[in-house]
This record gives C-alpha cells, structure tokens and sequence, in this order.
C-alpha cells in the first residue's frame, strides 16, 4: 500500500473576509508551494489518508519567514469543509495531503488574459492578479450572487475588473459561460484561466474547444465544485466504474489529455450528469 505523506497543519487566526467568505490562517511549518498562483492543496476533513473526506483548496498566500498560509473557505449550505470552518478556532489542526495541484500556465508570448470564475474561484483569482508582473493585462470575470462578497485586489498588473451579480452560486443560472462566449478578445495572443461550478465550466470547455478550436495550451478551464452534489454523487454511483474505466484506457493508449476529457464529459451528458 501507497504511503499517504502528509503535513500538519494548525489554525492560527480565523476571519471573517465577507458575509460567505471566511479566511483561515493555518501554521504550517516548512511549507513552501510550488509557485503556481491558482495551487491547491487537498486538506482531510477526517482521518489522514480518507479521500471520502477530503477536499481541495486554494492557497491564497504564503508567508514562509513565518510560517503562515491562508486559505479561503466560501460558506455554502453544507459540506464537511464549510461544517469544519463555521467552527474553526486557533490550535485546531488538520491534515494535508503532500500533493500540490495547479493550472494556471499562461505561454511565455501572452499578450493578454481573460480570467473568469465565480466565488469559489476568487482566492485563485485573487492571487492570479495580486501576482501579475507589472504591465500584465488581464481582464477578470468575476461572479458572486451577493454584491458584499466582492473583495479588492492590488497588483502590478493592469487589470480591469467585470463583477456579475444576482446570478451563480447554485442560486441563479450562472452567466460566466455566456460572459466567456461574448467576450470581445483584444489583439494579439490570448490565454483563458475559468473555474467554478463544474456544468458551466464543463460547457465553456465544449465551447472553447470544439466551437472555437482554440489552441490547448491557451486555456485552463477546472471545476471546482457541483450544485446539488450530493444528488449528483448519487446518480454517479451507479456509473463510477464506467468512467474510471475511461480514464484508465485513455491514459494506457497515451491519448492526450483533451481527448480522454471528451470522452469523459459525453459519457456524463449520456448520463445527464
């Protein structure tokens, strides 16, 4: 069996960034990152090594010389992660998985970046912008029901940003798949960075990829979370084995990645997932 390395990692402040976003201080001694500003960690809201009960997130900021990483929590109804962080205090710690995964990788020739995503995607984009090289342009999509929850960011970069409300959040339609499609690019070479709920993600990529052909290394597109999961867990049930099988061809036949997704996301329409 697999050793599952892992770091502990101990609440040292808890606040509150806006009405459904809560900012938790954790000390996590020698933890460095691997330098990609949307990365991610997976935390085990249970026993070390349980991946039933482990979830992803952003590092929103390091700070090595004291030890210190932040990490977003957006409050939504339910889940074990939200459960855990409505109740978080200093000295509480948790583990996290010694993995660290990451998408944003913006070619070297980049003239522009179009980065779209909706409240679970703000501490990645946040730290997208806060870390843009001066001069950068980047034009930010960013959706939240609820006019407080937006939050402001510096940065050398030259950034302009397009808030949508009242919409998203499992609470309205999202709007960040049509924001995408009727995005008028500037000139020159284009990169897109998306993230949020994983249907509408899932269509901007159909979109991005088979409508417009745009180029693989342009574009970043992750789903970060699923409204209704756990009716969506339940219907997937049945078909787990199926998909995992999709995967597993895919990467014996070396098909490249894009491909093997296809068949994948086709395979969950079928299934009206």
């Amino acid at each position: 069996m697999t050793e599952i390395k892992t770091t502990t990692a101990t609440v040292a402040r808890v606040a509150q960034l806006t009405p459904r976003v809560v900012r938790i201080t954790f000390r996590v001694p020698g933890f460095r990152g691997s330098g990609h500003a949307d990365e991610w960690v997976g935390i085990f809201f249970g026993e070390r090594g349980d991946h039933m009960r482990r979830r992803n997130y952003t590092v929103r900021a390091i700070r090595p010389a004291v030890d210190e990483v932040d990490m977003d929590v957006v409050l939504h109804e339910a889940g074990i992660a939200v459960d855990w962080a409505r109740s978080a205090t200093p000295g509480q710690q948790l583990d996290w998985w010694d993995e660290i995964g990451s998408s944003y990788d913006p070619p070297a020739d980049t003239d522009w970046r179009l980065i779209v995503g909706d409240i679970a995607a703000l501490p990645a984009i946040g730290r997208i912008v806060e870390e843009l090289p001066a001069g950068a342009r980047a034009i930010v999509v960013a959706e939240v029901y609820d006019e407080a929850d937006r939050q402001e960011w510096q940065t050398a970069g030259d950034v302009e940003v397009r808030w949508l409300h009242g919409s998203g959040e499992g609470r309205a339609p999202s709007r960040l798949e049509e924001a995408v499609r009727t995005f008028p690019e500037p000139e020159g070479q284009g990169y897109l960075w998306m993230a949020g709920e994983t249907r509408t993600v899932r269509a901007t990529r159909r979109y991005i990829r088979h409508e417009r052909g745009i180029a693989r290394e342009r574009y970043s597109l992750t789903g970060y979370w699923l409204t209704n999961a756990d009716d969506w867990a339940a219907r997937f049930e049945p078909i787990a084995a199926q998909m995992e099988a999709i995967w597993e061809r895919g990467e014996a036949e070396g098909r490249d990645l894009e491909e093997i997704i296809d068949e994948y996301d086709t395979a969950l329409d079928r299934a009206g997932l």
